[in-house]
């Protein structure tokens, strides 16, 4: 990965992804919460299949099977820890998914974000649309954001999961934010 350029794709790993800022996606909890339904619910039917009168045994047995092995794909799968993060804030970049399994993301510096604003993804998915300053970008920078899940040669589209896209804006905008206050108080330590 070229570190010096604007846009890059990113692959993380797992404990980096534990101490990203995550600005939109689906929070470690919200996993928590669907892990514990799920075993609430495996638990209810695997009991109810195992007392109901007149089943044999070879079902009782296939089916317990069953909900034990979907429970630990599941398990396998969920990413309880990290989540599923849409968009995040690492160090100088912003970064929108571009792989959720690999944990790999499309990423440009906050020096290139314009603004946020509200999207949507048609038919019906709402998203963030990180906008980047056309003029800045190299034609490899606007082939590396063409890689995206939703590619664009001038923006980052991300989804906004379980947020409301205005909400999600301000987060991206007090990320941005932040960048430009710890420039400015690096910048002075630097006078003084």
């Amino acid at each position: 990965m070229d570190r010096e350029s604007p846009v890059v794709l990113r692959q993380f790993d797992k404990a980096t992804m534990r101490t990203v800022n995550v600005i939109s996606g689906i929070s470690p909890n919200a996993m928590r919460k669907v892990f514990g339904a799920w075993i609430l619910f495996s638990a209810f039917v695997g009991v109810t299949v195992a007392v109901a009168p007149g089943l044999s045994l070879q079902f009782i047995l296939l089916t317990i099977f069953v909900l034990v092995s979907f429970t630990l794909a599941m398990f396998g799968q969920s990413r309880i820890s990290e989540g599923w993060p849409s968009i995040i804030c690492v160090d100088d970049y912003i970064g929108v998914v571009r792989d959720p399994m690999k944990r790999e993301f499309v990423c440009v510096q906050k020096s290139l974000v314009k603004d946020a604003t509200p999207g949507l993804i048609k038919p019906n998915k709402k998203a963030v649309e990180i906008l980047l300053d056309k003029h800045m970008l190299t034609t490899h920078d606007q082939e590396v954001l063409k890689q995206g899940v939703w590619p664009r040669d001038d923006r980052l589209v991300g989804l906004a999961h379980f947020k409301k896209r205005e909400e999600v804006c301000q987060r991206v905008t007090a990320c941005l934010d932040q960048n430009v206050a710890v420039n400015a108080s690096s910048r002075e330590a630097c006078v003084n």
